[in-house]
């Protein structure tokens, strides 16, 4: 078959692909790091194919992103399955300019192993929620009134970027947590309270059978291994790396945080520009004002309380939550029915128009807010 002619969904065939592919070489350059660890050496060359195969991947997301973009003539993020797809782009995208941002494989074999451990995680959410993306309705939509301004690709590449990459830190404060509790267990030093509370925030954390169930068997299985081997580490050595998963969390952070921000600003200009009005209390945008808020509360706690370890990334773990709240949950929640945002949902009229002129808006909004067409 001539990739030359091939469309969008192609494309994302490719990159599952390639998805598993770098599932597997994660996993091979992880148990590689982990040995020359354990002798106390230097092995790049696993790391270097799976970071291979995850620019590969960006590569085949870039095409299916831009293919789509010709195919429906607008930005693709009209519905879900577009919107899902942008983020796992954005989700393969973050994990890519983390890996050199960080630089996690130069510092180490015990930090490789880090990095092996992140990538594995994104591939494999790429890959399920590619699955679940196949479910979804991806027939092309025209794009409502309410969409067609300058506005819209940049604050929404803005807002999936931030997401991936705030996702990624949340996956962090995964395998951090994970990491406390199978230390309690065999190197000890914690009360069997601590360690319910820790086991039961993560179980309840949501996609907890697809992410944080396999992470905590993960780190569970290197822990068995290493008390086989009996090379279990001290408790000083784990207050060292869980000091160390607490600073990557935060380098995440400071990647995904300035873009959130500049998609929330973005949104109020647009919204102006709309409705002559900079912030209109919608629930999606209180939504997402909670979030934000959630991140510069940890950003307050950490530099002026001195927030550090379990305490600032139970923090950090919540603002992950309200990322997912805010981008998936959220039109599930009873409210959710009057937002003026549901442009995604099938069978969803959009209720106003941000531009275009008054036909246009009378077309689009059977009903409308006294506010929402006194922009133009």
């Amino acid at each position: 078959m001539n990739p030359l002619s091939w469309n969008s969904f192609d494309w994302i065939e490719v990159a599952d692909g390639l998805c598993l592919l770098g599932i597997l070489m994660s996993a091979i350059s992880l148990v590689a790091h982990w040995r020359a660890s354990l002798k106390d050496v230097q092995s790049h060359a696993y790391s270097t194919l799976s970071t291979a195969v995850l620019g590969l991947t960006a590569v085949a997301m870039g095409f299916a992103v831009g293919l789509r973009w010709i195919e429906v003539n607008h930005f693709p993020s009209q519905n879900m399955n577009e919107v899902l797809v942008m983020f796992t782009s954005a989700l393969i995208l973050s994990m890519l300019v983390l890996h050199f941002a960080l630089g996690l494989h130069r510092r180490g074999a015990g930090w490789a192993i880090l990095d092996d451990a992140l990538m594995l995680l994104v591939f494999a959410s790429v890959y399920i929620a590619h699955e679940y993306i196949r479910t979804l309705n991806s027939a092309q939509r025209d794009l409502p009134p309410a969409l067609q301004s300058y506005w819209f690709p940049p604050h929404l590449s803005c807002l999936i970027f931030s997401y991936a990459t705030l996702g990624i830190a949340g996956m962090v404060t995964i395998v951090y947590f994970a990491m406390r509790f199978w230390s309690g267990v065999w190197v000890g030093g914690r009360s069997v309270r601590s360690q319910i509370l820790i086991l039961g925030c993560m179980l309840l954390l949501p996609f907890a059978q697809m992410v944080t169930i396999p992470v905590l068997v993960l780190v569970g299985v290197v822990f068995l291994g290493l008390r086989a081997l009996g090379r279990l580490p001290k408790r000083e050595a784990m207050l060292g790396l869980e000091r160390s998963l607490d600073d990557v969390s935060f380098r995440a952070f400071a990647v995904g945080i300035p873009f959130l921000t500049a998609g929330l600003w973005m949104g109020a200009f647009w919204a102006q520009e709309a409705w002559a009005n900079y912030w209109g209390w919608d629930s999606k945008e209180n939504s997402a004002l909670i979030t934000w808020l959630i991140y510069v509360i940890y950003v307050h706690l950490r530099m002026l309380g001195g927030y550090r370890g379990e305490k600032a990334m139970g923090v950090l773990a919540g603002g992950a939550l309200s990322v997912f709240m805010t981008f998936q949950i959220f039109g599930y929640l009873p409210d959710s029915q009057k937002s003026l945002h549901r442009y995604t949902d099938d069978g969803v009229v959009p209720r106003e128009g941000m531009s275009g002129g008054a036909e246009d808006d009378a077309a689009s909004a059977p009903v409308a807010a006294p506010a929402a067409n006194t922009a133009r």
